[in-house]
């Protein structure tokens, strides 16, 4: 993971390749995707047990923050 100040910021980059734009996102969107119970609850101990319930929201969270951009879709290809 790389962290830039801004969008133009991680585009000057040298290593940076147009066909990953999708995946700038904002400090926002980033405190979103990590804000389910997938990684929320880490520590509260039932995480194990309670992991199953876990994907469905952040997926659906996933989704909606990226505007379900291809770039951002974990199914395997």
């Amino acid at each position: 993971m790389n962290l830039f100040r801004s969008g133009d910021h991680a585009r000057r980059w040298s290593g940076y390749t147009p066909a990953t734009d999708a995946g700038i996102v904002t400090l926002a969107q980033l405190a979103s995707i990590m804000g389910t119970p997938r990684h929320r609850d880490r520590y509260t101990g039932q995480y194990v047990s309670s992991f199953p319930g876990y994907g469905a929201p952040f997926f659906d969270n996933l989704k909606r923050v990226t505007a379900n951009d291809p770039f951002w879709d974990p199914t395997p290809r």
